[in-house]
């Protein structure tokens, strides 16, 4: 009998590990840490893709970078979204061959209380709200919201603001080269934005 009991909690202790151990996160068939290749195969447009190294970017160690972006197809492309709501851009982040960002930008703000559904429904609940006050030179004000899921091997970030003409975005990234890499590309995005 207490053979029985230990081989009991033995595999309900392997079970309960099995099922706590996290895997970075996934956008439909694209998984953080796939290679090109695998991505290419998930993603038929990326034929027509316009791929760049980024040869500019300041990193400790050897590798590279490389950044696809595909665009939404002026001719009404409806498989191209998130959810119900219709993505502008995807842009697909590589190092050294494996997919380290997903940045999906959306077309617009209508579907915002759909995207926190989903992404709750998906994902749980965040990790973390922030809640950010902007103001413009014309004295008019704004908030920025960001939410922040993560699962130890990778973060979920969705960004809106009520600023007009602003679009939200949704980026998935993975961890595992280190929070150094997710720093430089903050960066190098602030600094391209303050330009």
């Amino acid at each position: 009998m207490a053979a029985k009991l230990l081989l009991l909690i033995l595999v309900g202790t392997i079970t309960a590990v099995a099922q706590s151990t996290p895997t970075p996160y996934s956008v439909k068939a694209d998984k953080l840490g796939e290679t090109v290749v695998e991505w290419e195969a998930n993603n038929p447009r990326s034929a027509r893709c316009d791929d760049t190294v980024l040869e500019d970017f300041h990193y400790s160690g050897a590798g590279a970078w490389i950044a696809y972006c595909l665009s939404r197809d002026l001719h009404s492309d409806h498989s191209f979204t998130y959810g119900a709501a219709p993505l502008l851009t995807q842009t697909a982040w590589f190092y050294n061959g494996s997919l380290q960002k997903l940045d999906l930008t959306l077309v617009s703000s209508d579907a915002l209380s759909d995207i926190i559904a989903g992404l709750k429904a998906k994902f749980g609940k965040p990790a973390s709200k922030q809640t950010v006050r902007l103001q413009n030179g014309f004295g008019s004000r704004f908030e920025q919201k960001r939410w922040t899921w993560t699962n130890r091997l990778s973060v979920l970030d969705f960004i809106y603001s009520s600023v007009p003409g602003d679009r939200p975005r949704i980026t998935f990234t993975l961890t595992a080269p280190g929070n150094e890499t997710q720093s430089r590309q903050d960066q190098r995005a602030k600094a391209c934005a303050d330009m």
